[in-house]
């Protein structure tokens, strides 16, 4: 987070059937401590393996990274948050300060403008 990671939102719908009625329930998936710990965890891997492969093979090493999203790819995001809300978008940390700081009356509009942040993004 210090150095720009970016904490997104995604809703992630889960279905349940019922193996003998067949009746089904729609709910929304809860992402609890657990799940963001993994994330956590497999940054930190990432981070260690390539450290690694830039201090044992520097010749071969490259980094890879998601491309900055598009002026035209920000504009429904930059759009939505109009409403008094000035995202900064000059930079990953910039953006993740600005979306930290996004919090309206509705208890769901920082969820909401994370969402539409995801959507922006090129992978």
């Amino acid at each position: 987070i210090e150095r720009g990671a970016l904490t997104l939102a995604s809703a992630e719908v889960k279905f349940q059937i019922d193996t003998e009625t067949h009746d089904l329930d729609i709910g929304m998936y809860q992402i609890r401590e657990a799940n963001q710990m993994l994330e956590e965890f497999m940054l930190a891997a990432n981070v260690s393996v390539a450290e690694q492969i830039l201090k044992h093979f520097p010749p071969c090493s490259l980094l890879r990274h998601h491309p900055t999203p598009t002026r035209e790819m920000l504009e429904p995001l930059l759009r939505t948050a109009n409403v008094g809300l000035n995202l900064d978008v000059s930079s990953s940390k910039a953006l993740a300060d600005s979306l930290n700081q996004a919090v309206g009356d509705d208890q769901y509009f920082n969820k909401i403008i994370r969402i539409l942040a995801t959507r922006c993004m090129t992978q």
